[in-house]
């Protein structure tokens, strides 16, 4: 994969083929790049890499430069961080919630934005804002339940539940009409704390097929 940003249309496409995102909550370790062209490797189409320790934006540098697949930055919580986060080359960026001043920039700049929200008001302004997709967070607070809901009220808009998603429970979260999902350790497992890189491709296949064939109308 070429490393040239997508815009919100390629984002929100691609993921609708494999509609997994695999979250990187550790980005101090030496690990990341390694576990993201594995994640890339075993068909995910999108990562994310959170910006929280200082060494966060030169791991996610690194994940870009393998091009393995797609590399967002996310918890961007102010414009600045959009800045640093685009220079460092990210594909697309992740908030933790509606964060108007976030959405501008990356607008200015043509980065898509996953957006953070929980309730119909912030589901509706993140659009109007621009979200290419929106990140319902944190799902686990709601449940399948509540993503059916929302998904009926807004069928136009793509929506990602995020935080506490289990392989137990993924297959419930698409019946509800999820666009994709985010999940961290069901993918990842213990690669990032030395554990064998081998089963990520395992796991990887298995719940992206659980996520394409649990979706409503699949034969």
């Amino acid at each position: 994969m070429s490393g040239s940003r997508p815009t919100p249309v390629d984002l929100v496409r691609q993921l609708s083929a494999d509609p997994l995102i695999a979250m990187i909550t550790e980005p101090e370790s030496p690990a990341v790049p390694r576990v993201t062209e594995e994640l890339g490797k075993a068909g995910l189409r999108a990562v994310e890499i959170t910006l929280t320790s200082p060494n966060a934006l030169r791991a996610l540098s690194e994940s870009v430069a393998t091009e393995a697949t797609l590399v967002g930055a996310g918890t961007i919580r102010d414009a600045d961080t959009v800045k640093r986060a685009v220079d460092a080359g990210a594909h697309y960026l992740l908030t933790p919630g509606v964060i108007p001043e976030v959405l501008a920039a990356a607008g200015e700049l043509g980065v898509p934005v996953v957006c953070g929200a929980f309730t119909t008001t912030e589901v509706m302004e993140a659009h109007r804002l621009g979200a290419a997709l929106v990140k319902l967070f944190p799902a686990r607070m709601g449940g399948p339940a509540y993503l059916a809901s929302l998904t009926m009220a807004f069928p136009d808009i793509p929506i990602v539940p995020t935080g506490g998603i289990t392989a137990d429970d993924l297959a419930e979260y698409f019946a509800a009409g999820a666009h994709a999902a985010a999940l961290g350790r069901p993918l990842i497992g213990d690669s990032l704390r030395g554990g064998e890189l081998s089963g990520i491709r395992e796991r990887s296949h298995a719940l992206l097929e659980v996520a394409r064939s649990s979706r409503p109308g699949t034969p």
